[in-house]
């Protein structure tokens, strides 16, 4: 799938801030798994790790049994 978004000159983010927290909201939603999201972005799994909270998402998720 591919997504175009036209913004406003005005709005000063640029495109890989934008892939990665829409990465990262995919991934808080559970749409994509973390191996999925690091392909996407092309990194690691520790790389990924600590981006997520730059866009407040944890990769440490408790389940109702703990």
């Amino acid at each position: 799938m591919k997504v175009s978004l036209e913004l406003p000159d005005i709005v000063d983010i640029d495109q890989r801030y934008l892939m990665e927290a829409l990465v990262a909201m995919l991934y808080f939603r559970g749409k994509l798994s973390e191996h999925q999201a690091c392909q996407i972005l092309n990194i690691s799994r520790r790389a990924f790790a600590e981006m997520l909270p730059l866009y407040g998402v944890s990769i440490c998720v408790d389940s109702e049994e703990n």
